[in-house]
């Protein structure tokens, strides 16, 4: 897990600091600031942390594509509270009656999306014999909730 934890953050880090620089160095347009607020910031420092835990599947591509999003996160979180206007989105996709700015974090974070659903399922299938029956998981759902009621004192029968 600490083999793959490195590679996450050897792919994160540089591509983040590139997105960075791109922010920094690019010139952007005034329109094209899009300010975020701390929930905002909160939620990249979670996407971030979710992707340093996907880790923990044994796959080396989860890692590698975990880490192409977790670039993304990082680079938008971290210019949220870098830049006072705003997340810079120097990159702009000129359409007949509209625009879209975007950045590189941003493409980061699609291309990490579309790998990890790719591999995750990928990693699922290959191991499905690990997995619990369905019926076997939903005993198990059922198993933990009723241990759940029991441990609070509430009784499972709903008043109307």
């Amino acid at each position: 897990m600490a083999r793959r934890t490195l590679i996450l953050l050897a792919i994160a880090l540089p591509l983040a600091a590139l997105d960075l620089a791109h922010k920094a160095l690019a010139t952007t347009a005034e329109w094209a600031y899009h300010p975020r607020g701390a929930a905002w910031i909160l939620m990249s420092a979670c996407v971030f942390a979710g992707c340093v835990a996907l880790a923990r599947v044994p796959s080396t591509l989860v890692a590698v594509n975990a880490g192409l999003l977790a670039a993304g996160a990082a680079g938008n979180g971290i210019a949220a509270v870098a830049w006072e206007r705003g997340i810079p989105n120097p990159l702009v996709l000129d359409l007949d009656r509209s625009a879209i700015a975007f950045n590189v974090a941003d493409v980061f974070t699609l291309a990490g999306i579309v790998a990890l659903m790719v591999t995750l399922s990928a990693v699922t299938i290959r191991n499905r014999a690990q997995l619990l029956p369905p019926r076997a998981f939903a005993r198990m759902l059922i198993d933990l909730r009723k241990t759940s009621i029991r441990g609070s004192g509430r009784s499972s029968r709903q008043d109307p």
